[in-house]
């Protein structure tokens, strides 16, 4: 988990390692969500604008849209920073995509119980 994220207890405070790089207050933050981001739009913008559903499978006429998986963190002020835990782009329902998603739900648990 500290290739994403680590938390600094003493300081009430985590530190993004991939993703938006940044320290955020744990008192700062609003919600956290899992969510898949369409990998064409990673690192391009907003994070988790353009969002790919998990469970069902939108296929176009050139296949199923890669994505990654990842946390998105809404801070009181508005801002979005993102913790991405998918180190390659995946697909729904894959052995990849299930492993990153359960890290990610475990990674969401940890800040939930921070800033509850």
């Amino acid at each position: 988990m500290n290739r994403y994220v680590e938390f600094d207890d003493n300081n009430s405070e985590l530190h993004i390692l991939n993703g938006t790089e940044s320290t955020i207050k744990y008192e700062d933050i609003e919600k956290v969500s899992v969510l898949n981001e369409d990998a064409s739009f990673k690192g391009k913008g907003t994070p988790f604008v353009h969002q790919v559903l998990g469970g069902t499978t939108f296929y176009s006429m050139f296949g199923e849209p890669g994505l990654y998986v990842g946390l998105k963190i809404t801070l009181k002020d508005g801002s979005i920073k993102a913790i991405y835990v998918s180190e390659k782009k995946c697909y729904v329902n894959t052995d990849m995509y299930k492993k990153d998603r359960e890290l990610a739900e475990k990674i969401k648990k940890k800040i939930d119980r921070r800033i509850s």
